[in-house]
């Protein structure tokens, strides 16, 4: 049996991370429009929900990620957290943090829990709100049609808020495992139909897709809704998920950003969780940047579990960066976001 220690998931190639001399995008600050900052304690569960400690916990990790991501040029972060970790928060980090309510409550609760949790999050000034729906969630009620959501919609929609995100589909690998009873969880098409049917309902928002609307193994597919959709957007966060699908399909995926630049939007996903390295934040930071903005290509130093060993070396998938033009990057780095959060648009 070997010594060898295992090494972290952050980092299993042994990568430098300080080699950083690809990342040349220097014409704007970046905002991370995807993210999970939180307050943590230690007694927070490792895949656990993130945050809810409030006033009583620590803002130590937050404070980590977000100085290492001013080393990626991040100058903005939007993230989802607990009502209740809104205002210290707020109160440690200012405009440096934006907030993004996520619409949830229990199956055995009645549906003014979601209402009173819409309002407060309206009352705390968010600049979105979140419709996590993954396959997994229908068993608890959480699909993005259920009717309390849809309640929540039409009160957001009267108190002027324009912003709505949506965590739909999952990465197709997990149809091979986790979503094998079709029956049960529906197919990967099928997650998009109660979405679209809401965007329709609901013309008046900006709908973001999560993690490039959930679906990056098929461009043609975001493409078509892009088309059919105008007020639809995508964001790049899922570090993983999106080095191991989109690097496959670099030129695909260029062509799409480029056709429609003002349409996406950097994100990391990043969880702020006690006790995790910096190392962690870093990694993420380096890929995303990696992968959008440069040609550079080399087996991905992040451990990926959905990751199929082809008959190569490597242990992780490639990571190959699509090289986005310095004006597209702009876009989806900056302005589209900056576009959306403006204050000054929420009633328009």
């Amino acid at each position: 049996m070997s010594d060898t220690p295992k090494p972290p998931e952050s980092n299993v190639t042994g990568h430098d991370y300080s080699q950083r001399g690809h990342l040349h995008y220097k014409a704007t600050p970046i905002i991370d429009f995807h993210s999970h900052v939180t307050m943590t304690a230690p007694s927070d569960q490792a895949n656990g929900p993130a945050g809810g400690s409030g006033a009583e916990g620590t803002t130590a990790g937050a404070e980590t990620m977000l100085a290492l991501g001013r080393e990626f040029g991040i100058s903005q972060t939007v993230t989802m957290c607990p009502a209740q970790d809104i205002a210290p928060l707020r109160a440690k980090f200012g405009d440096a943090l934006l907030f993004n309510g996520m619409i949830n409550k229990k199956p055995d609760e009645p549906d003014d829990v979601a209402y009173a949790l819409l309002d407060r999050f309206l009352e705390e000034g968010v600049h979105i709100i979140k419709l996590w729906s993954a396959p997994r969630g229908r068993e608890r009620g959480l699909t993005v049609d259920a009717p309390w959501r849809v309640e929540c919609l039409r009160r957001a929609s009267r108190a002027g808020l324009r912003n709505v995100m949506v965590h739909v589909g999952d990465p197709d690998a997990w149809w091979e495992h986790t979503y094998t009873d079709t029956a049960k969880f529906g197919t990967k098409p099928e997650q998009y139909v109660p979405f679209q049917r809401l965007m329709k309902e609901f013309p008046e928002f900006n709908w973001i897709g999560a993690h490039m609307g959930g679906d990056p193994e098929h461009p043609d597919h975001l493409q078509a809704m892009l088309e059919e959709f105008p007020q639809l957007y995508f964001d790049t966060s899922a570090t993983k998920w999106q080095v191991r699908e989109v690097s496959p399909r670099t030129r695909e995926i260029y062509g799409l950003v480029c056709r429609f630049p003002g349409r996406f939007l950097f994100g990391t996903d990043l969880v702020t969780r006690h006790g995790l390295t910096a190392e962690h934040y870093v990694s993420r930071y380096w890929c995303q940047r990696t992968l959008w903005e440069s040609d550079w290509s080399g087996p991905s130093p992040v451990a990926d579990s959905d990751y199929k060993h082809p008959n190569t070396a490597n242990e992780t998938p490639t990571l190959r960066g699509v090289n986005l033009p310095e004006d597209v990057l702009r876009k989806v780095y900056f302005e589209n976001a900056r576009r959306l959060l403006e204050p000054a648009t929420a009633g328009n």
